[in-house]
């Protein structure tokens, strides 16, 4: 036995004042009187009663010592489970398959219906904490032994559209420094993204084997040979035996308008993909749906979005524009991402040669004179040898920069917060990034036409990632983005703040290009000072739609229940003290 507040125990120096009342004795005062055989009877009675009536004071003294040491034994908390108590703590899996239907409730109101059976059976001694679980883990309650604080905390705990991630539970391993005194017992239906990676924690399953279907991948985008042509992919999953004959539905929500009813034989597990390309499709945002009324309503549809395509303007500054020119027009042909503009004026991104233009940014191929974007321009580099010095930058991206013909290179210096990606051997730079104020400008230090740049095959995979990264382009973002997930926003610079709306109308702020989790399906509204976008959001997930939790087993522990030692000692200190009020009141009386 050990006792988890020990210092109360300091309490039981008490007795001795106790102790003291019992055997202080009052001398009674002497008075004369005239009639002592009026007297003389009392005194025989009360010789004779002495020694019961101290037998009687001591009894009495027993029961209240008796009773005082139950009561600070209580405060003392004594536990019997010794060294090998653990707190305990309760996860609750609120992911997107416990919403699925089980008869008249969810997966997640039975798990939170066992996690509350847990917590009010816990030993009295024994302390439990309360989180959640889905694509992260959440504290709900710290460590406590005050139930209705635990109980009010899985109360609290709701369903949500996230996909679960196994390894959000690592910080939750027993092996960790703050969880070496604590259980951990995952309440969980079994549908996991990687069960195999499950770390070690107790497993108490609820849910069984229910019939569904869902969109577990999906994507929508522009695709090469019109103007409004776009390629669908969408791979349907479900867990029922037999072979389920539905309907998926097409949609194209801004015009409200049915686009595609596809008839699909949907049998158990991953389905051959749908795929199908869309000819005379607008941009905007696009729906696919499922049309069956199974466990999980959230997986039958996905929200897709397609962005209409808005060509950079660029700009071409340089004497012999022909190829930059050129490479412009081959862009507007093939995937619309650059065009050429119409003046200086209505350019985003300059094309340039020997000089940066005086605002926009650029990209500029052999540098020369004087310039804010580089300085000290000195002797031709012979031979320059090119080393990549930022391997993972994205202007870098499908791009072998050290076989690129650097010919015409010369000296130079690149001005202070410089990022060089490319530089020669001996340290002069050869391609590499300068931002002043909203200016940015990709210097390239090579003459294209001695290096007969203009017709290598990187001239336009350099010419696309630089574009594409001046102005916060790099990387298309995809049609949908999975609940959990974030979305780059396209064209938001780092440091600028956007505002973003969500499919159920709550508003927020957010700084930086990344929008951070999104946390609902459907469509979100995103507004900067650059412009516009919107993010299709969707529960796609094979584990989460299929249901299916045969793979995990139950590998609960027994758990520690009743009520606590310091309650029965409670019990007891309140039975002696009115045992000892009925003797008392019978001596009064009696």
């Amino acid at each position: 036995m050990s006792l988890l507040a020990p210092a109360f125990l300091w309490t039981l120096v008490a007795l001795a004042p106790l102790a003291a009342i019992y055997f202080l004795k009052v001398r009674p005062r002497k008075k004369p009187v005239t009639a002592y055989f009026l007297w003389q009877k009392i005194f025989t009675e009360k010789k004779a009663s002495a020694l019961f009536k101290r037998l009687r004071d001591v009894l009495s003294l027993i029961l209240m010592a008796l009773a005082f040491a139950a009561v600070a034994f209580a405060l003392a908390e004594p536990d019997f489970a010794g060294d090998e108590r653990k707190d305990l703590l309760i996860v609750v899996d609120h992911s997107a398959s416990m919403s699925a239907k089980e008869g008249t409730s969810t997966r997640l109101e039975q798990a939170k219906a066992k996690a509350k059976a847990l917590i009010t059976g816990l030993n009295g001694t024994q302390r439990a904490a309360v989180a959640t679980f889905a694509n992260g883990t959440e504290m709900r309650a710290h460590p406590t032994r005050h139930r209705k604080s635990l109980l009010d905390a899985v109360d609290a705990i709701g369903p949500t559209e996230l996909p679960s991630r196994v390894e959000a539970l690592r910080s939750l391993q027993p092996g960790n420094e703050w969880m070496k005194n604590m259980r951990v017992l995952l309440i969980t239906d079994g549908c996991l993204d990687d069960v195999a990676r499950l770390p070690q924690v107790e497993i108490l399953k609820v849910g069984s084997a229910v019939t569904n279907a869902g969109l577990a991948r999906a994507d929508l985008r522009a695709v090469p040979g019109g103007v409004e042509r776009l390629g669908l992919f969408l791979l349907p999953v479900s867990s029922s035996k037999e072979p389920v004959k539905t309907d998926i539905t097409l949609t194209h929500v801004d015009s409200n308008r049915i686009v595609k009813v596809l008839p699909v034989t949907l049998n158990a597990g991953d389905n051959p993909p749908v795929t199908l390309t869309l000819d005379d499709a607008p941009s905007g945002r696009w729906t696919a749906s499922i049309g069956l009324d199974d466990a999980l309503a959230a997986d039958n549809t996905v929200h897709l979005y397609v962005p209409p395509r808005e060509p950079v303007p660029v700009g071409v500054l340089a004497e012999d524009a022909f190829f930059l020119q050129h490479v412009v027009a081959a862009f507007d042909r093939s995937d619309q991402m650059l065009t050429l503009a119409e003046d200086a004026k209505s350019a985003r991104i300059f094309l340039a040669r020997s000089k940066a233009p005086e605002s926009a940014s650029a990209i500029v191929f052999q540098p020369q004179g004087d310039s804010p974007f580089w300085s000290q321009v000195g002797e031709e580099i012979l031979n320059p040898v090119p080393k990549v010095v930022a391997k993972d930058h994205p202007l870098l991206r499908y791009l072998d920069a050290e076989t690129i013909n650097f010919a015409g290179a010369h000296k130079l210096t690149s001005p202070v917060g410089a990022v060089v990606l490319v530089a020669d051997e001996g340290g002069t730079p050869l391609i590499y990034l300068m931002r002043q104020g909203e200016q940015t400008v990709c210097v390239v230090n090579l003459d294209p036409l001695v290096a007969q740049f203009y017709l290598s095959a990187w001239f336009p995979v350099l010419v696309h990632n630089g574009t594409a990264h001046l102005t916060h382009r790099e990387g298309a973002p995809p049609a949908t983005v999975p609940t959990g997930g974030s979305l780059r926003v396209p064209g938001l610079a780092e440091g600028t703040t956007a505002k973003m709306k969500s499919p159920s109308g709550t508003e927020r702020n957010f700084t930086g290009s990344d929008t951070g989790e999104l946390l609902e399906t459907g469509f979100y509204e995103i507004s900067h000072a650059g412009g516009a976008w919107t993010a299709g959001c969707s529960l796609v997930s094979p584990e989460e739609s299929q249901l299916q939790n045969d793979t995990l087993k139950d590998t609960a522990k027994p758990i520690a229940s009743g009520q606590s030692p310091s309650y029965w000692l409670l019990v007891l200190g309140v039975l002696v003290v009115a045992g000892e009020s009925v003797l008392y009141h019978r001596r009064k009386v009696g």
